[in-house]
């Protein structure tokens, strides 16, 4: 049998994330965007996504939550043009 080597650096990481930590302001029903760019603000998971709220008034008045991947692709679609930036480490 031969062996078979993968090249890793050609899987695309976000197929691979099945779900997303959002943050979403329960009085308007907008999500977080980042500041520079407008982009949806995603991240990898809550433990990023709660280093980021040490750093961020905006994230802190608003409620953190898991979504999947295909409900964040809806939700950037809907609110930013389908533009989104995935946050995939902490801030600290």
């Amino acid at each position: 049998m031969e062996n078979v080597e993968t090249d890793i650096s050609v899987i695309d990481m976000e197929k691979m994330i099945f779900d997303v930590w959002i943050y979403v302001n329960p009085l308007t029903g907008k999500h977080a965007k980042t500041t520079k760019t407008g982009k949806l603000a995603v991240f990898v998971n809550e433990e990023v996504g709660r280093s980021w709220e040490t750093i961020s008034t905006a994230l802190t008045g608003m409620i953190g939550y898991k979504a999947t991947w295909d409900e964040m692709i809806e939700i950037a679609n809907k609110q930013t043009g389908g533009e989104y930036e995935l946050f995939t480490v902490s801030c600290n």
